[in-house]
């Protein structure tokens, strides 16, 4: 899927509810819920899963994708580890414009280091927004690059951008 956020054009692999799709030749598994390292499934912090578990070499390490349902709406949710055997496994969390942090969004892509997604809404005034997050820092965590929101919740109007910093 070719998605256009700002000015930058990625080539990324979406991750819904369904099938997994490999990006750029990298090697994305599916895993059983046997082959799930237990410090990813603690970190993880499903109430009740929607899919199987991915895993795929990620920024210097690996992260393991998985859709929940935590009270209705299904979400993603990504752990970061060190190794495929989960080392130094870890959610993360991403970061909205104000500071508040989110654990999981609505949908998620992967490309060269950056992770994009969507959320449903928020506030009474945003009811959708779409980000991009690049694996930043000695210990890879996502720092926001790109963040717009709008109020028409099937996305077609109204879209404000909020940070557009420039890709490095």
């Amino acid at each position: 899927m070719r998605a256009v956020l700002g000015a930058a054009a990625l080539v990324l692999v979406t991750m819904h509810a369904g099938p997994v799709r490999a990006q750029g030749g990298a090697a994305v598994e599916t895993l059983t819920e046997k082959d799930v390292p237990a410090s990813v499934t603690q970190r993880m912090r499903c109430k009740s899963t929607a899919g199987p578990m991915s895993r795929r070499p990620f920024a210097g390490g690996f992260v393991f994708s998985q859709s929940c349902t935590d009270g209705g709406d299904t979400l993603v949710r990504v752990v970061y580890a060190t190794d495929p055997n989960g080392a130094g496994a870890r959610l993360l969390q991403f970061h909205r414009p104000e500071g508040r942090r989110m654990s999981a969004l609505a949908s998620i892509s992967f490309g060269d280091d950056q992770i994009s997604g969507t959320t449903g809404r928020l506030t009474r005034r945003i009811c959708r927004a779409e980000g991009r997050w690049r694996m930043e820092g000695k210990q890879p965590a996502p720092g926001l690059v790109y963040w717009r929101q709008t109020r028409d919740c099937e996305g077609k109007t109204g879209w404000q951008t909020v940070i557009g910093r420039r890709a490095e």
